[in-house]
């Protein structure tokens, strides 16, 4: 690792692409401190100009803050060309001040971009490209058949790194990375090898991976605990959501598998059905569709944008569900209709979080010769984090296990990471994470800076 000397001007910039979505923040080298960070919105997106949010840091206390709003013209402005804007945005309004007025590229004091990449296969380690030096964008382009509305943004967004940040070597952060400690009979799926080849093997590899790193981190940190001494049951759950499994400090088995796709319902991905459900739901589904820049089945379109939450209420904001729930609803009955969509879908979500955690339970705790003491549950991710509603009837589900909840700290709106949510008699432990994938990246990329 470079000596604190030669990094003390040198910036990481962590990049998070999503499908019509780019999060990105600017760190210094030396203390990881976050001084510029934002996001763009509604990218590629029809009838919808793209937005970009930033916040400038001015003094390493973060105390002078500067929060600027911009809509572009043009609705129809390609995704790396609104990458293009954020790093004509993050130099004029940061990196020349950082340089000074005597610097002729300010841009190229970035000297690692961290990319958040969504499926790495079967890599153990993050990949470091740099020009003349590109050979993992060819895997980024077999393995987005499996992650195809996230990793095509990412090669969009390492080519431009390559041509417009040239000075900056790019570091792919996978989030299959974390679950590689995942046994083999888990990722397994029973079925007989393939007649064709495939570009990785057809198993479970898990996803988050990022985020699951961040919040072990936080909460072992919180709890004053070694990574390798904590086991948690973490439920990330937003847009896209899944659960995890940390024994030891390792992921043991993850919701998601060869895809995202797998396991709880998302925003507008299915989840967990029967493989049969898409050719009788989609008797076209073997046929390939132009999605956003790439080629998929529509089999795969269908199952990741029109199932979950916004297929049963007609939103995919948890938020919104959640006030419209009718006042004495119970998620528990057994007689809820489908017609009250709302309701539904509120329900239908958490008993299938409620599914996963209890077997997540029973692995950790049943296991014979394994550690089985639980640190904690930990919610997380946009519903995670803000759904007070549902926490607290996740909480009821688990009441038969000792849990109780301190409604108090369950409603805290606080800035602070973690945040405990059970009560001090509580048989089982209960916490609020805020993760930060970008940060994640910036950690994991710091050990290649040159």
């Amino acid at each position: 690792m470079p000596e604190p000397a030669d990094i003390e001007n040198k910036l990481i910039l962590a990049v998070n692409c999503g499908s019509s979505s780019i999060k990105f923040k600017l760190y210094t080298a030396s203390s990881l401190r976050s001084i510029f960070s934002g996001s763009a919105s509604n990218v590629e997106q029809k009838g919808l100009k793209p937005v970009i949010k930033y916040t400038v840091l001015h003094n390493e206390h973060g105390h002078e803050e500067e929060e600027k709003h911009q809509e572009e013209e043009d609705e129809h402005m390609p995704y790396e060309l609104v990458f293009e804007r954020i790093i004509t945005l993050l130099e004029e309004s940061q990196l020349k001040h950082f340089a000074g007025e005597d610097h002729e590229r300010p841009r190229d004091l970035i000297r690692l971009v961290a990319h958040r990449v969504v499926h790495g296969g079967t890599q153990s380690e993050p990949m470091v490209l740099w020009p003349g030096h590109e050979e993992g964008i060819d895997l980024l382009d077999k393995l987005a058949e499996f992650a195809p509305l996230h990793n095509h943004r990412s090669i969009i967004v390492v080519k431009s790194c390559l041509e417009h940040l040239s000075a900056a070597h790019q570091v792919l952060c996978y989030d299959t990375l974390f679950h590689h400690t995942i046994p083999a009979k888990v990722y397994t799926y029973p079925i007989a090898p393939p007649k064709e080849p495939s570009p990785v093997p057809l198993r479970r590899y898990g996803f988050h991976g990022l985020s699951y790193s961040a919040i072990l981190r936080s909460v072992s940190n919180y709890l004053g605990k070694k990574e390798e001494d904590t086991n948690l049951v973490v439920a990330h759950l937003g847009s896209g959501a899944s659960m995890c499994l940390i024994r030891s400090g390792k992921s043991e088995d993850t919701t998601m598998g060869l895809s995202p796709l797998e396991g709880l319902p998302g925003g507008t991905r299915t989840g967990c059905v029967d493989p049969v459900l898409i050719f009788h739901h989609t008797p076209s589904s073997v046929e390939i569709v132009s999605y956003k820049g790439t080629d998929i089945t529509k089999a795969e379109l269908v199952l990741n944008t029109d199932g979950g939450l916004q297929a049963l209420a007609g939103t995919s904001d948890f938020g919104q569900i959640i006030s419209h729930l009718p006042q004495g609803f119970d998620p528990f009955s057994l007689d809820i209709s489908p017609d009250d969509k709302y309701a539904f879908t509120y329900a239908l979500f958490l008993d299938r979080v409620c599914n996963f955690l209890g077997s997540y339970l029973n692995k950790l705790k049943g296991h014979p010769t394994l550690p089985t003491h639980l640190d904690g549950i930990v919610f997380s991710g946009g519903i995670g984090e803000h759904a007070t509603r549902l926490r607290a009837d996740i909480a009821k589900y688990l009441h038969w296990l000792g849990a109780e909840l301190d409604s108090q700290a369950n409603g805290l709106d606080s800035d602070d990471v973690v945040i405990k949510i059970s009560t001090e008699s509580s048989k089982i432990p209960m916490f609020i994470c805020k993760t930060d994938e970008e940060q994640q990246c910036a950690r994991m990329a710091h050990p290649y800076l040159f």
